[in-house]
């Protein structure tokens, strides 16, 4: 509408005044807002109200223009013009409340059945729904309500606009107050059966079962009958896809819908549906960096030096975290995502094990949270090349150790005979090739080095027997929580989440259950390092430690202060990774 006052602005002779122009063009400007659906209160407003916007925002006028708001008012005749100045005139309490709501309502209902498009009409509509409600003009609102229903069963009829049906719908069937509402229009109702019937777009469906669900309270049958209709439209998407991934997703949004909406016999069906569904056709997307060689001859010299395998050994047990730091992941996550646009407006689905779906990613938080996974996940897997490298150069220069020497080393350093007694077995596997039996030895033993940690500082862990239910300790995902709030060091209580548990690489959960496949090198040198992380600052049971000194080595896991040697290798592969994600 603004375009046309511009248009008409330079018919005169002489032509308007611009500042004029400019301000009738920015009186039409404004436009109306639809509440989101469900709202407490459905209709419409007037935007914007406060700024900085463009337009102007309405509250940020000088008095001039609301003087040229108010005479405009009193000389304009268009429907929509009318409604516009008595509108503004009500938003900003520059007249009468109730005769401004009563013109710009009269103004909107003016345009219906005219030449505007009919999500014009409907917004206009929801406008004098709202403005007749504010100042209870019950006759109006009736008025309002007869023509919301007649053009939401024409949207029906015609099977056109849907989400005009929709916004109409969700104000009729809004809860009213007592003192002010309408009688009861069972016409509603037979509507809304017809929507359900009619519409076939899963988005619409699921709205329309929602505005049933709300209308229908203490009616059983009704609510179940919209609930069916919505998780039955997901089975129908299934039904039409081709792709296994689309089917999975869309027999995943049934069974979790149908577990919201307490059908557990349509949860079994989309289930069974999902476990059985066609396989995915999974693609990698591969990218490759050049790491020279420098970088890993610099971050194996120590072990090349060392003159003994304990010496080269206590160097392994002093690298850094192999997820990174986390200050520097977290920046880089949030970089890489804000110049993403796909990212923030692609749905992502995450799956898990046997091709089922395990997470929907929601906002923005999620988003970048999930990248911060992605880069941290990358540095995890160099670090276990080099790693890897390192256990078997020390092989290489001196012999597997055997297991007495090793196992007695590990207890004289004061950790707990059982912990020193698995991690030193997970390196004798490791050593002589056993990969996949020294990550099922190794991974296990995190959780109960953590849990052994946490319960010489005392915190409250156990869960304690209700009923018939079993007492235990809580699982690794639970432990890293007090840890860290118990001065544990953000980066290697990052990594532990990241390589082990479900949002990360899940490989603790992978190797509990059965899923791990194939455990190559660097993921079993990966585990032994989770292992060590935490053992070698367990005690034995002869030692009786004070809290802080507990606090002390979660702070600093290592032992030792980073050597400069090593600090300038990691930091160059780190950055080389970094340089890589942007």
């Amino acid at each position: 509408m603004g375009v046309n006052v511009q248009e008409l602005a330079a018919k005169p002779t002489p032509p308007l005044d611009p500042a004029a122009v400019r301000e009738l063009v920015t009186t039409f400007a404004y436009h109306l807002s639809v509440m989101p659906l469900g709202s407490a209160q459905p209709g419409a407003s007037l935007a914007p109200l406060d700024g900085p916007a463009i337009p102007r925002a309405l509250n940020d006028s000088d008095d001039e223009v609301r003087a040229l708001w108010r005479e405009l008012a009193d000389s304009v005749t268009h429907p929509a013009a009318r409604a516009r100045c008595a509108d503004i005139l009500f938003t900003l309490r520059l007249a009468n409340p109730r005769d401004a709501a009563e013109q710009a309502a009269h103004g909107y209902l003016d345009l219906v059945g005219g030449d505007f498009r009919m999500t014009e009409q409907s917004h206009a509509l929801l406008r004098a729904w709202t403005l007749a409600r504010s100042v209870k003009l019950m006759p109006l609102m009736q008025q309002v309500a007869s023509v919301m229903f007649d053009t939401a069963q024409d949207a029906l009829t015609r099977q056109d606009a849907p989400h005009v049906f929709v916004n109409l719908l969700d104000a009729l069937t809004a809860p009213q107050r007592k003192k002010n509402a309408l009688p009861v229009d069972s016409r509603v109702d037979d509507l809304l059966d017809r929507a359900l019937s009619t519409y076939t777009d899963t988005h619409i469906v699921a709205q329309v079962a929602r505005l049933m669900r709300r209308r229908a309270v203490g009616d059983d049958s009704r609510i179940r009958k919209a609930s069916e209709a919505e998780v039955t439209a997901y089975l129908n998407d299934a039904d039409r896809a081709t792709d296994g991934i689309v089917i999975r997703a869309h027999l995943n949004n049934a069974a979790s819908r149908a577990r919201q909406l307490n059908m557990p016999e349509l949860e079994k069906v989309a289930v069974s549906r999902l476990q059985s569904a066609p396989s995915v056709e999974w693609k990698t997307i591969e990218a490759k960096i050049k790491i020279p060689n420098t970088l890993f001859r610099s971050y194996l010299r120590p072990f090349e030096r060392a003159d003994t395998w304990l010496a080269a050994l206590g160097y392994w047990f002093h690298t850094d975290s192999p997820s990174g730091t986390l200050a520097v992941n977290e920046r880089t996550a949030r970089e890489v995502f804000n110049q993403s646009v796909f990212s923030r407006l692609a749905t992502t689905v995450m799956f898990g094990d046997n091709d089922l779906p395990k997470r929907v990613l929601g906002d923005d938080d999620d988003g970048v949270r999930r990248e911060l996974i992605r880069v941290e996940t990358m540095n995890i897997h160099l670090h276990g090349i080099v790693l890897a490298d390192a256990l078997d150069l020390i092989k290489t220069r001196f012999g597997i150790p055997s297991f007495e020497d090793l196992n007695v080393s590990l207890v004289e350093s004061g950790v707990h005979p059982d912990f020193a007694y698995a991690l030193a077995k997970a390196f004798i596997l490791y050593w002589v090739g056993e990969f996949e039996a020294s990550a099922h030895l190794a991974v296990p033993k995190v959780e109960a080095a953590a849990r052994a940690l946490l319960l010489e500082l005392n915190e409250p862990l156990y869960r304690t027997a209700v009923g018939d239910g079993s007492g235990q300790f809580p699982g690794l995902g639970v432990l890293l929580y007090p840890l860290t709030e118990n001065d544990f060091d953000p980066d290697w209580s990052r990594f532990l989440e990241t390589f082990l548990l479900g949002e990360g690489m899940n490989v603790r959960n992978l190797i509990a259950h059965g899923f791990m496949k194939e455990v190559g090198r660097e993921r079993a040198a990966l585990g032994l390092r989770a292992l060590a992380l935490l053992a070698l600052i367990t005690s034995a049971d002869s030692v009786d430690r004070d809290q802080e000194s507990v606090h002390a080595a979660l702070a600093n896991p290592r032992g030792a202060p980073s050597r400069s040697w090593r600090q300038r290798a990691v930091n160059a592969v780190r950055a080389a990774w970094i340089e890589l994600r942007r």
